[in-house]
């Protein structure tokens, strides 16, 4: 599985990166801080989504719950808290993998779904 990580603390610092990341690796899911300088998570999310409607999206945040009007309307397959620890993001990376409709269209079967 390609993961994109994509958080403020990382090298892809700025939401900005993340698009050109994405179409130049083409990974299986995006692992992404809402958070981020010049593009948030959310603005990003919907960028990817319109690019690929069947994307495996997982959005965290310390700042922001999974509940949160935002993360809620972002169409993520999954939500990890931040600070997370290796095992959570792990455990939510297999659910997608073995429980999640391959291309995420129908995003009410995501077992990682906020």
């Amino acid at each position: 599985m390609r993961i994109l990580l994509a958080d403020d603390e990382r090298s892809l610092a700025a939401g900005l990166y993340v698009l050109p990341a994405y179409d130049r690796f083409h990974p299986d899911v995006v692992l992404m801080d809402i958070l981020m300088p010049r593009f948030n998570g959310i603005t990003i999310s919907h960028a990817l989504m319109s690019r690929n409607p069947g994307i495996k999206l997982v959005l965290c945040s310390g700042s922001l719950s999974s509940d949160h009007p935002f993360v809620a309307s972002s169409g993520a397959c999954g939500f990890l808290p931040k600070p997370f620890a290796f095992s959570q993001a792990k455990d939510l990376l297999e659910k997608l993998a073995a429980n999640c409709e391959p291309d995420c269209s129908k995003r009410e079967n995501c077992t990682g779904r906020p």
